[in-house]
């Protein structure tokens, strides 16, 4: 009967629609959302959450707690992921350009530094990445999807692992001396990458000799050639938002885990689930310190067309906040990236960049009305990104003629012909833009030889 329901649900008996107003999940995934759930005490708040989770109300809207270890929202996640690696991201990629990546994290003793180990890596992911675009230009193609992953395992479960993983461990820093039952955290990234212009041992190779280089800390493998590529990153992305909690679920291969899913989930076996403690460990990471699913994706796009322009490069090379901006606007979608790689901010057009002792200060124009005149950004390494929404509010309105802007006190009049001024302003009637009366201010002192320390424009 089990079988019947799974064949029904997958072999396109139901719609779409018909397949998500359904409440029930098998019993293998009813089992652990049930067991995650008596893992946390009663009012905690992923709990909460997991109690209404499925429910329908009476105008069709379904009710998701976004626990990635609930078994309904954690395959919900999973279609929507795949739907996009393979419709979007991936849609013209062939199995020749694309490869399956692992890179392995350092061990740790508890979740106290682990958002911060994954923020690091992923900087650190980024900051590589561009330096060897500046280097060889067969990286600009390069492109990575990838999750993070965090198993667990004891400390008397060493001995049983394999010997590469052994190895692996040991150099990654596994502790030498810890009480048998204690438990050990081990991150890891699983990515789908496409080469562009570089090879799987090429990729590799860079990886391991700059900046992973403990042994077995990356491996790359390219696709199964004999499948469509569709089904391989299906299979992958399946493999990465798994979340099963075991102790002791054997983890087939990436690219055919599907089907030994499947063949795995023929065999009744008694489940040997993690212990509660570990649970609501992991629970509380992944949805109160972390945003659950959202936070444990990770992309590096392919880069950017070249035709920047000067004020472009300064600060694609200054500012870095880990998400694209677009429209004029910061991402909330990432923390900010301080590390100083190099980051791409869409259809903005800068007007002017100032810059005094203290940083740069980058002024934009946007003739686009928003909720707020001004959007000001500190993102690191002493630059601030400043956005001004209106352009007609962020006005000098003036009767004054150009002539009279060349005035300053204590210095006297400058010749109008010492510096190049704008014969026409961009704005409507007497109005100076704030951008011109700055470009104005700047021309001004270096006509006059004003070379102050520390002037702020």
């Amino acid at each position: 009967m089990e079988q019947l329901q799974a064949d029904m649900m997958t072999k396109g008996v139901f719609t779409r629609h018909e397949r998500r107003q359904m409440k029930y999940l098998t019993k293998a995934n009813e089992a652990q959302r049930q067991y995650v759930k008596a893992a946390l005490p009663a009012n905690h708040l992923a709990r909460r959450w997991m109690e209404t989770c499925g429910e329908v109300d009476d105008y069709g809207n379904i009710d998701y707690c976004g626990v990635p270890l609930c078994p309904r929202c954690h395959m919900r996640e999973r279609a929507v992921q795949t739907g996009k690696a393979i419709k979007k991201i991936f849609c013209d990629a062939a199995n020749e350009e694309l490869a399956f990546a692992t890179i392995l994290l350092p061990p740790q003793l508890d979740f106290a530094g682990m958002t911060d180990l994954v923020e690091n890596e992923k900087r650190r992911l980024r900051t590589f990445i561009d330096r060897q675009r500046k280097k060889d230009h067969r990286w600009d193609d390069f492109h990575l999807l990838g999750w993070w992953e965090i198993d667990r395992m004891s400390f008397g479960d060493f001995e049983t692992c394999g010997r590469n993983t052994r190895i692996a461990l040991d150099a990654l820093g596994f502790p030498l001396m810890e009480a048998p039952d204690k438990t050990i955290w081990r991150p890891h990234l699983h990515a789908i990458v496409r080469k562009g212009g570089l090879t799987t041992e090429e990729i590799a190779s860079v990886l391991r000799k700059e900046t992973h280089t403990a042994k077995y800390q990356v491996d790359i493998q390219p696709f199964r050639a004999y499948r469509d590529a569709g089904d391989n990153i299906q299979n992958i992305v399946r493999y990465c938002l798994k979340f099963r909690i075991e102790c002791d679920y054997k983890r087939p291969d990436a690219q055919d885990f599907i089907e030994a899913e499947q063949a795995d989930e023929a065999k009744p076996t008694e489940r040997n689930w993690w212990p509660a403690e570990d649970i609501r460990a992991y629970v509380d990471w992944l949805c109160l310190e972390r945003s659950g699913f959202q936070s444990l994706r990770v992309v590096i796009g392919q880069a950017k067309d070249k035709s920047a322009s000067g004020v472009q490069r300064v600060m694609s090379s200054s500012i870095s906040i880990g998400e694209e901006i677009e429209d004029g606007k910061k991402s909330t979608n990432a923390m900010p990236d301080r590390s100083g790689t190099r980051h791409h901010i869409n259809e903005m057009k800068v007007s002017h960049v100032v810059s005094d002792m203290n940083g740069i200060f980058v002024v934009e124009d946007n003739r686009s009305v928003s909720r707020s005149n001004a959007d000001i950004f500190d993102v690191g390494n002493g630059v601030t990104l400043i956005v001004y929404n209106n352009i007609v509010q962020d006005t000098n309105w003036t009767d004054a003629s150009k002539s009279s802007l060349l005035q300053r006190p204590g210095v006297g009049n400058i010749p109008a012909g010492a510096i190049a001024v704008s014969k026409t302003s961009r704005c409507a009637g007497s109005v100076v833009s704030l951008a011109e009366r700055l470009r104005n201010i700047a021309d001004i002192r270096q006509a006059s030889g004003d070379q102050r320390g520390g002037a702020t424009y």
